[in-house]
């Protein structure tokens, strides 16, 4: 930022609330990613487990 430049409070203000905002949207979105990926992965260990005990029940 330059020394010489005067800065309109309010404009900041509103600025900085902004990009509060932005950043709070993109976190949830990640978080929101991060929790899908995370039920996928056990859904997934979930059904191999149980296409494993299918297969040791059918042999016996």
């Amino acid at each position: 930022m330059d020394k010489n430049t005067i800065i309109d409070i309010n404009e900041y203000i509103k600025r900085k609330r902004i990009d509060k905002i932005r950043n709070k949207n993109s976190y949830t979105k990640r978080e929101k990613y991060v929790l899908e990926e995370e039920e996928r992965r056990k859904t997934f260990n979930l059904f191999m487990k149980v296409l494993a005990t299918m297969e040791k029940e059918s042999y016996k």
